[in-house]
């Protein structure tokens, strides 16, 4: 009954992978994620091996790491207790005795995902059912980039171990055999076997937190305003959820039919658990017999219940349990935490089918269960039974609703006649609801190929199915007809039609892959962009992008923009990094592009429309809105995908007026932020320097002084980029007809440019009187900063003031435009094409002529125009190696290039990459930053940065030992396109 690959990989909602390696004698955990290679071809990141062996939590005790400096021991787990209280302190001193020792095969991985969960913690279970829980982006000493692992504690079934170890990748030790491996406690060696364990965890399910989350549910066409209009909704938790004094809650069911139930108090750093045993009631023999196939935790409308799914290998049943877990929240005295409780009611036995209608023997091959939420129609969980139908090819699956059974109100007056009351009004019209439950069957569906292997998503409401020659078929929960025929099989009539739920919806589909005898796993990716396998035979992941039937249908392209729209904006919702569907965006738009590049613009153009409006929010909104739209996660992950989009295109403005929007946004937030830190700074020191040693009066100036001198890199740029925009207008006052420097009418003519440069000006002129007004007076060296940085923004070719009275003059001309001629059309093509249509071409010429009187009439046209404007970074060929800047393999390949098929020069990240400038800093790196290892790139945009690490003192006013924050702090894990960032290692 197990699946292809089950669970063998998990795929986080921040992008790393986790799989199963049950091969390589490096480890048996591998780590990877997706990332650019040029801005159009991805590779899966060089795999990351880790060995998870049982002895882990002694890797810390020896190198005195974690909460405690010992060995720890955990406490035995009874039936029914908690165990995992602070453990004995024991000498760390024993590992001599695991000079040599066993790691074993990964049988599950699992992030935490579900739900409202952010996606930053790993389970990983090995075939014996040890238990090893790992968190991303945290290390004792603080937070670090995302792929970076600690592990928090381990359960090795019968001892849960309190100890915080910092994982590394393991290296093969070359003096060994070939199964062995170097680790802190000596050799490691895997074990292989073929016998079953009675520990093995069968499933495994994260318990969500209690904050709700929103659903992108459908989108329709409204005829009578020509828009599609999408329907979101917040979904609030259900099933058990764990309050807010939890870290976190999970669970498991063991082949055993033994419940964990792990958890961890909010001021606690111990982890406990609980553990329960479903066959309470058997004797000793069929208890020793009776190992369960398969289990299924699934989330149900009752109260802080979860209803276990399980078939018996020795019965031949299927055994349905309701846990019910107590927080025991103490009201009186909320400081006061208290153990949960758990309880296990068993509800229902059925035998499954032995013979289909036409008498051909079945056997149950797979077990699934769906989760239905509170706001959907039939809340009642629904069981997925998938039988092999022998003496054929077929499987048949069954559909049942576990409900509880009606009792009519005739039924209760036979059996309490008595106490039935006749006055009860409309209570004995309404059916009661007993306390037992059945199985009730609600539809069948028969393939024509074996199944393989299943899986859904509670928020998509889809439910997919593998298949044995290489096909996957996506069903959705609310009829079961193939998701992708949705929108062909509609009615064209109403007012309201095309109804689009998921980014299947207009004929996408999942390729076919490889069969199931050349595969190792497979799984859907989170938004459903693709699907990652790992073939046997290769060394790395593959990913299949959804591809479309027919490209030449030019017909199409409205409703696939949509759906790939509708689909990000769910993705959004689910706080998902869909770089799997962006691969599957850039595929489609590649193919468009090969076709007809004007073609491939407007379809980009049509989907990033979209995506604003099912934002709920337009291009051109009031500053007020475009204030809280530039702050915005998802406007950020918006212009991410206009940029990876606009990679496409050899030139073209898409790319450039992403990157341009992105650095403004970059510099608005570095100078307000400093801004903000300035003024904190001169009330300390005003209010504390009679009380300050010299020592720490001097820290105080120097750290404020420091935040001034972290701004003049991205002062020299954002000077610079005006100064290039200028330019951009004398050239094309010169000759109107160009069509190579355009974009200045994008950044002139959309509004959210306009306001982010109006933004910037305010903040420098803040920072500018505070530097001004409280010179440094104590310390007269520092005060060269604040010199430096007004004489940077003082030597601008170009008039501040009559930049900032020109763009105002044009934001309340165009908004008076606006409302006078409305246009849907008109702020995308600005934004994303940066062209002005044709319909108001007039716009363009105002711009320039404008721009003439109000701007180069009082500056120094020769001495703007020769300014040197060069490494801007704001076109992709100044990030991405040259060598690189093509597509690298047929799109018939796909996007995702596999690493050994690169060239051997060109196989490491930083060869992918220009290693000139600090892309949040903007400030040049010095050999020496360059050579010491202090390097971070983002997976998705591809800039190198030092965010987060500690200054240079060569690059601090004066030299010195004090460390001091700057701005770019804020991007130490997360790139200012919303990528996250990993350290540069080669």
């Amino acid at each position: 009954m197990n699946s292809i690959g089950q669970d063998l990989v998990s795929w986080s909602k921040t992008g790393l992978i986790a799989y199963g390696d049950s091969k390589s004698p490096e480890g048996n955990l591998c780590i990877t994620f997706l990332e650019t290679i040029n801005g159009t071809n991805w590779r899966f990141h060089p795999v990351q091996r880790y060995i998870i062996h049982p002895q882990l939590h002694e890797n810390g005790a020896v190198n005195g790491l974690g909460s405690n400096s010992g060995h720890t021991s955990g406490n035995g787990v009874r039936h029914g207790s908690v165990s995992g209280q602070t453990p004995s302190l024991t000498s760390g001193g024993n590992s001599d005795k695991h000079s040599h020792g066993f790691f074993y095969n990964v049988s599950s991985v699992h992030w935490n995902n579900w739900f409202s969960l952010p996606g930053d913690m790993l389970a990983v279970c090995d075939e014996l059912g040890n238990m090893t829980m790992l968190i991303s982006g945290q290390s004792p000493e603080g937070p670090s980039t995302i792929e970076k692992l600690t592990m928090l504690f381990q359960d090795n079934v019968y001892k849960i171990h309190n100890q915080l170890v910092p994982l590394r990748p393991t290296t093969v030790m070359t003096t060994t055999p070939s199964s062995t491996s170097s680790s802190s406690l000596g050799k490691m060696e895997r074990k292989q076997t073929k016998k079953e364990y009675h520990t093995t965890i069968l499933n495994f399910h994260w318990l969500s937190s209690s904050k709700p989350v929103i659903c992108s549910q459908f989108c329709v066409f409204d005829v009578s305003s020509n828009t599609h209009r999408n329907k979101a909704q917040q979904i609030p938790p259900f099933g058990v959820f764990h309050p807010p004094f939890m870290k976190y809650a999970c669970m498991a069911v063991r082949k055993n039919g033994q419940i964990d139930f792990w958890y961890q108090f909010s001021n606690s750093k111990d982890h406990k658990k609980i553990t329960l045993q479903l066959q309470n009631s058997q004797n000793q023999r069929t208890k020793e017999l009776d190992w369960l196939k398969c289990a299924k935790i699934t989330p149900i409308n009752d109260d802080q219940c979860m209803l276990i799914s399980t078939y018996s290998k020795y019965f031949k049943r299927l055994s349905f349990y309701k846990l019910h877990i107590n927080w025991n929240v103490n009201a009186t005295t909320p400081t006061t935490l208290n153990d949960p409780s758990l309880k296990i009611s068993h509800i229902l036995d059925v035998v499954p089918d032995a013979l289909d209608d036409e008498g051909r023997v079945l056997e149950l091959a797979h077990l699934h269960v769906l989760s239905k939420s509170s706001v959907e129609k039939n809340p009642y969980p629904e069981i997925l039974l998938v039988y092999n139908v022998f003496g054929t090819k077929n499987s048949l699956l069954k559909r049942f609703r576990l409900v509880q059974t009606q009792l009519g109100p005739d039924f209760v007056n036979i059996l309490k006649s008595a106490s039935f009351s006749s006055d009860s009004g409309s209570s004995t019209n309404q059916p009661l609801r007993s306390k037992h439950f059945s199985l009730l069957q609600t539809g069948s569906i028969t393939f024509p190929n074996r199944v393989i292997s299943m899986t859904s998503e509670m928020l998509d409401g889809l439910a997919s199915f593998y298949f044995q020659d290489g096909s996957i078929v996506t069903y959705n929960q609310n009829d079961w007809k193939p998701e992708s025929e949705r929108l062909q099989n509609q009615s064209k009539q109403g007012k309201f039609r095309d109804m689009i739920t998921s980014v299947l919806s207009a004929g996408l589909q999942f390729p076919k892959v490889p069969p199931s005898a050349a595969i190792e796993w497979l799984r859907i990716s989170p938004s459903m962009g693709g699907v990652i396998v790992k073939l046997a035979k290769k060394n790395n992941p593959r990913f299949y992008a959804i591809q479309d039937k027919d490209y030449n249908d030019v017909n199409s392209d409205a409703s696939n923009a949509t759906t790939l729209a509708f689909g990000f904006v769910a993705s959004t919702h689910r706080q998902l990094s869909s770089e799997d569907l962006s691969i599957a965006c850039k595929t489609h738009v590649v193919r468009l592009t090969q076709l007809d590049e004007e073609r491939a613009r407007n379809f980009i153009t049509t989907l990033i429309s979209c995506i604003y409006s099912f934002f709920n929010v337009t291009p051109d909104a009031p500053k007020e809105i475009m204030d809280k739209m530039i702050s915005s996660r998802p406007i950020q992950k918006t212009m991410l995908l206009q940029l990876e989009l606009g990679c496409t295109f050899t030139k073209s403005n898409v790319y450039e007026m992403a990157r341009v929007i992105m650095s403004l946004r970059n510099v608005l937030f570095a100078f307000n932020g400093v801004s903000r830190n300035l003024h904190f700074a001169v009330e300390q020191l005003s209010n504390s320097s009679l009380q300050q040693s010299n020592s720490k009066a001097f820290q105080t100036s120097f750290s404020k002084q420091d935040l001034v001198h972290s701004l003049i890199p991205i002062a020299k740029w954002f000077v610079k980029f005006v100064t290039y925009l200028i330019q951009e207008v004398i050239l094309l006052i010169n000759d109107p007809q160009d069509k190579s420097n355009t974009l200045v009418l994008g950044v002139f003519g959309a509004r959210m440019p306009r306001t982010l440069i109006l933004s910037i000006l305010n903040e420098i002129k803040k920072v500018t009187q505070i530097v001004t007004k409280f010179p440094e007076t104590s310390y007269p060296v520092l005060n060269e900063s604040s010199k430096f940085l007004k004489m940077v923004l003082g030597e601008s070719p170009v008039n501040f003031e009559k930049f900032e009275t020109f763009l105002v003059d044009v934001n309340n001309k165009f908004s008076a435009f606006n409302e006078q001629q409305p246009s849907t059309l008109r702020e995308p093509s600005l934004l994303v094409k940066a062209e002005i249509p044709s319909d108001v071409h007039k716009m363009g010429d105002f711009l320039l002529a404008y721009s003439n009187n109000a701007v180069i009439s009082h500056v120094n046209a020769t001495s703007v125009y020769f300014t040197d404007t060069s490494e801007l970074r704001i076109s992709h060929g100044e990030f991405f190696n040259p060598q690189l800047l093509k597509l690298l393999q047929p799109i018939d390949e796909g996007l995702v290039v596999d690493t050994d098929e690169l060239p051997d020069d060109l196989k490491s990240s930083r060869s992918f990459c220009q290693v000139k400038f600090d892309t949040i800093s903007f400030d040049h790196f010095t050999p020496e930053e360059l050579s010491d290892g202090k390097l971070k790139r983002c997976c998705r945009c591809g800039c190198v940065t030092r965010a987060g690490y500690i200054i240079s003192p060569n690059k601090t006013i004066v030299p010195t030992s004090i460390q001091t924050k700057r701005w770019p702090t804020m991007y130490t894990r997360i790139c200012i396109c919303s990528g996250f960032l990993y350290e540069l290692n080669d």
